[in-house]
């Protein structure tokens, strides 16, 4: 007699979504290109990784028995997605290389294969710490805070995000030399000393398509991987082992040591910005910003096309003040109004000289510092 499966398609299709990003790294061992299931009775788990990210799901299955067996993954991710809604059936003849996903006017059939040679996933030793995170905040971290991540591959320790705990606070860190991101969560994690954690970008991408805002995330870690999970999801991801940068030495010292601010619309900013960065190239990508109260004026200027000039109100300090005038290479503030939330922006200063801090009075619930060095023209 076959063996048997019924699943929900939404719910298999959005764990196969997840572990798929576990297949997309070529790897030598061909079983690693495979996602195994495992189903006891009415319960199927399943597994995928590269050995640099793992992945386990456990979802709600009808069936009777149990069964183990490996499939190829990406054409069942494929396959899977295009079948109607409802209620697929996963059905094992007899002779156990084969599976057939059937719905409705649709049957595939799949090679399947002993899960012999897949390698255990990592686990977090009981003893580790951990610090439980509210989802929908800790995503919100993760995109501000991975605002300066470097392109440079060369760098492994700015290629990744620094998350950093201690007893207070979480925070998710990214610079690439040239500027600063810090998002920072209130929290108190009962932790009895810091922790400095460099994962990967494309691990920390991941998590807010992976996991549900309606339950928390627990943090844990030893000293080869950081653990994510909520209760049907485990996901684990390798640590990057290198020195990161001190970037506390960067940060204001105090409240008052950035005394000054000015406050622009954000989507009028972003406006001004793109347009006059129609003259940027690769070579010329500095915009100044001149504060003129109640007028700022935004202006690139091109060595052979000319000036793209753009002006808007802005609100801070009074007509009393002398006028500021900033430039900062443009690609960075587009950057941080297409992921900072909110009407306005910030930016608080103390010169034209020093780095300052950008930010958004809309963030309540988490605090964000952007710092970027004013550039000399």
């Amino acid at each position: 007699m076959n063996f048997q499966v019924q699943v929900s398609k939404e719910r298999l299709d959005r764990v196969l979504g997840v572990l798929r990003h576990a297949l997309e790294k070529r790897v030598t061992l061909p079983i690693l290109q495979h996602i195994v299931m495992d189903i006891s009775d009415q319960e199927m788990t399943v597994k995928a990784t590269d050995t640099e990210l793992a992945f386990e799901a456990k979802l709600p299955v009808e069936s009777s028995g149990s069964k183990q067996v490996a499939v190829p993954g990406k054409k069942l991710v494929e396959t899977v997605k295009v079948y109607p809604e409802g209620i697929l059936t996963l059905d094992w003849p007899n002779d156990g290389n084969r599976m057939w996903l059937k719905a409705k006017g649709f049957n595939s059939e799949h090679n399947v294969q002993n899960s012999e040679g897949f390698p255990e996933l990592p686990k977090a030793d009981p003893s580790c710490k951990v610090v439980e995170v509210p989802t929908a905040l800790f995503k919100k971290a993760l995109v501000l805070g991975g605002l300066a991540i470097s392109k440079d591959a060369t760098k492994p320790a700015l290629s990744g995000v620094l998350l950093h705990l201690t007893k207070d606070f979480v925070r998710i860190v990214s610079t690439d030399g040239f500027r600063l991101a810090v998002a920072e969560l209130t929290l108190a994690t009962g932790l009895d000393s810091e922790a400095r954690i460099i994962v990967p970008k494309r691990s920390m991408d991941l998590v807010a398509g992976a996991f549900d805002d309606d339950s928390a995330i627990e943090l844990s870690w030893d000293d080869r991987s950081l653990f994510l999970s909520q209760q049907n999801l485990k996901f684990s991801t390798r640590r990057v082992t290198a020195n990161y940068p001190g970037y506390e030495k960067v940060l204001p010292s105090s409240p008052g040591a950035l005394p000054l601010k000015v406050v622009v619309d954000k989507e009028e900013f972003s406006k001004r910005l793109r347009f006059v960065g129609l003259k940027k190239d690769d070579y010329n990508k500095n915009v100044r910003l001149i504060f003129e109260y109640p007028t700022l004026k935004v202006q690139i200027q091109h060595p052979d096309e000319g000036i793209n000039q753009a002006t808007l109100n802005y609100s801070g300090p009074d007509k009393d003040d002398k006028p500021l005038e900033l430039a900062f290479n443009i690609d960075y503030l587009i950057e941080l109004l297409d992921r900072i939330q909110g009407e306005e922006v910030e930016y608080h200063y103390k010169d034209d000289v020093a780095s300052g801090v950008f930010t958004s009075p809309s963030l309540k619930d988490l605090s964000f510092k952007y710092i970027l060095m004013p550039v000399k023209l």
